[in-house]
């Protein structure tokens, strides 16, 4: 990511502030090409991002955030012109000061996934958007972000964050009317380590006029010599009923080469699946990086949609290898 510092004397003075007041704006950016293969189908894969962090210090110390961008996935038509390219962010603001970090805004999210740690594909898209089929039931609760404010704050050695979100029927809007909210939820989420053992335990709650959903949830995590381990397991209640196992592992072969692994066993509503996923990843220097993915699913499995994903939209392929490239600018 290149930072990018402006005085207000020449820019923020032009828009009607002090030319004593200034900002800070950052700007990176990030393209995935990537060819996969699932089944009979293939495809070249194409997508990328730019992202605006803005921030400012005031006269007290404390600073305020925020942040947008613009991203670009592949799907359908893969055409900038079509839906498939989005404007996101500008939801909300972050204020930290004195160890604090309070979020407010639009799309606060609450602290739920903590169980299911393996999610560590070198690119996105490699399940996203090839045509593979999903595990059909898995632990989750309805909606997890929404209109509301989270809270971090250091308790010791250990990361307290609490979340509460009083509207989730609509997200990341610009503005969010909160007298009519048909649905709301909170969280927490504690981080520590016990000796060398870093350990991730958190709850969350949803609930609407006719749901009342539960997740509970904890990781652990070990490093050493021979790679990282991390394990986990949560449970779900409501409209997902059930619990998942899940791992991963990763380890640096040298300077530049990783190899990630990750594995998640789900039981939810009597129905059962997994996923497994097998990535390595070589740097190249300059944020550049090749790699090569590797994901599967069994047991029971919904067929891939149509929309943001290659081939028909009753595609039943549970496997999928990519090789491509990333780049970080």
């Amino acid at each position: 990511m290149k930072k990018l510092a402006y005085l207000a004397t020449a820019v923020l003075a032009g828009l009607g502030f002090t030319s004593t007041a200034s900002a800070d704006v950052s700007i990176s950016g990030s393209q995935t090409l990537m060819y996969s293969a699932a089944g009979s189908t293939t495809g070249i894969r194409n997508y990328g991002s730019v992202d605006f962090g803005l921030s400012t210090t005031t006269a007290s110390g404390m600073t305020i955030s925020s942040g947008a961008g613009i991203s670009l996935t592949d799907g359908a038509s893969g055409d900038a012109s079509t839906a498939d390219a989005k404007v996101y962010g500008w939801d909300g603001l972050t204020f930290a000061s004195g160890g604090v970090t309070v979020e407010v805004g639009t799309d606060v999210a609450l602290h739920d996934g903590v169980g299911e740690v393996q999610g560590i594909h070198a690119s996105a898209a490699t399940l996203d958007h090839s045509s593979v089929s999903s595990v059909t039931e898995q632990v989750a609760i309805a909606v997890d972000e929404g209109a509301g404010i989270a809270l971090t704050t250091s308790m010791g050695s250990a990361t307290l964050s609490l979340a509460y979100v009083a509207d989730t029927a609509t997200d990341g809007g610009a503005s969010e009317q909160l007298d009519d909210s048909v649905a709301d939820g909170m969280s927490v989420k504690l981080s520590t380590a016990v000796g060398p053992v870093g350990v991730t335990a958190a709850y969350v709650t949803f609930s609407n006029a006719s749901t009342d959903d539960t997740e509970s949830a904890v990781a652990a995590s070990y490093s050493s010599d021979m790679g990282d381990i991390t394990l986990a397991y949560g449970s779900s209640s409501g409209t997902e009923d059930g619990n998942v196992v899940s791992a991963a592992y990763s380890l640096a072969l040298d300077a530049d080469t990783a190899l990630a692994v990750g594995y998640a066993s789900y039981d939810v509503d009597s129905k059962s699946g997994n996923a497994t996923n097998v990535s390595i990843t070589r740097a190249l220097g300059g944020g550049a990086s090749v790699f090569a993915d590797f994901g599967t699913v069994n047991g029971t499995t919904t067929a891939a949609g149509a929309s943001g994903n290659m081939g028909s939209a009753s595609s039943t392929e549970t496997s999928v290898f990519a090789i491509g490239t990333s780049v970080s600018f």
